[in-house]
């Protein structure tokens, strides 16, 4: 009896299988992409007998292809399961230095030494927009997919970038990136002038929420950008979040402030959007209390945040805020109004 229960099974004893009877790790879906990645490099490196580079004077499929291939480079640590299929060693034998800061919407191209004759005082931004990871990213991955398949056949024709404004939906190449326009948010600068707020996706897997005006000049001052078109969301966005309405009350010690809410919409996490109160007009420079929240469907954040802005109208207080550096700010998404009126207008708006 005690032989039987002892009794091992030799003939799975992974000591004693060969190379190819070897049981195979799954590959998740990020190596899957990741693979798909790195056969669309390995056939321009069959074609071209060549790394692809991302340089002025290259073809927008080019440039794509080596974006990506830095990304890979650049994600080693997270696609260990990749090695075993990149057999050129393009990803894990590679000796490319990464520059952690290269954000190619941030590089201007000026020699640090270049100095001005004249250094005039620039006034300081109270919100710097930053680079993160879109926590979404599959939503709009195969957008990606499709806009590079067809650039790739010839059904697309990339187009010089002789715009004053990008809209909604749009995609464009960017020192070699592919980038789209996934929310726009329009808001009163404080220069006076109207501007957006943005909600761009890369095709690397991170998104920033950049100024209108800052996309378009970085799109103007790269020579080899071009403008890709617009993709309408169709069926992929069916049933999906497309966004955030948040509620907030605010900590601030200002005796006005006392009953209103803040509401508000984001395309992306309401937590990332409140990050930084304290340093933004629109939060009254201070911090804030989350009291609900919502997501809706179907709507783009503008869209959402106009049609329960209208429902609650009637409620609507005009505030206006001095910041640190004495300048006037208006505050305008305060409401006098309880949380079951916000609720009850918000479900209205967005039926």
């Amino acid at each position: 009896m005690a032989e039987t229960e002892t009794n091992i099974d030799y003939l799975n004893d992974e000591l004693l299988l060969t190379e190819d009877a070897k049981p195979k790790a799954e590959r998740t879906p990020i190596i899957d992409r990741a693979a798909e990645v790195l056969a669309r490099i390995y056939e321009f490196v069959e074609e071209y007998e060549r790394e692809p580079i991302s340089e002025q004077g290259r073809d927008v499929r080019e440039r794509m292809l080596a974006n990506e291939l830095a990304g890979l480079r650049a994600s080693r640590a997270e696609l260990a399961g990749l090695e075993a299929i990149d057999e050129r060693r393009l990803v894990f034998a590679s000796t490319v230095e990464l520059d952690p800061v290269g954000d190619p919407l941030l590089a201007d191209g000026v020699d640090i030494f270049d100095v001005a004759d004249e250094l005039k005082p620039i006034a300081k931004p109270d919100y710097v927009a930053d680079r993160q990871t879109c926590e979404d990213f599959e939503r709009f991955e195969p957008h990606f997919d499709r806009i590079r398949k067809e650039v790739e056949a010839g059904t697309r024709k990339p187009q010089p970038f002789r715009q004053e404004r990008v809209d909604l939906g749009e995609f464009f190449v960017l020192k070699g990136q592919l980038v789209h326009v996934a929310d726009v948010r329009d808001e009163k600068r404080p220069s006076g002038k109207n501007d957006a707020r943005l909600r761009v996706i890369f095709d690397n897997g991170t998104e920033s929420d950049l100024l209108m005006s800052s996309l378009v000049r970085r799109l103007y001052e790269d020579k080899e950008a071009r403008r890709i078109g617009t993709v309408e969301a169709g069926p992929l966005f069916a049933g999906a979040p497309t966004g955030n309405v948040y509620v907030l009350r605010s900590y601030s010690e200002r005796p006005e402030t006392n009953g209103l809410l803040k509401v508000g919409t984001t395309a992306g996490s309401v937590k990332d959007r409140i990050a930084r109160a304290e340093s933004q007009s629109t939060f009254l420079f201070a911090p804030v209390e989350i009291v609900e929240t919502y997501e809706f469907f179907g709507h783009s954040a503008k869209e959402a945040e106009d049609r329960i802005h209208r429902a609650l109208r009637a409620y609507h207080v005009e505030l206006r805020v001095v910041g640190p550096d004495g300048r006037s700010f208006a505050a305008t998404e305060w409401f006098k109004a309880s949380p079951e009126i916000v609720a009850a207008a918000i479900s209205e708006a967005l039926a």
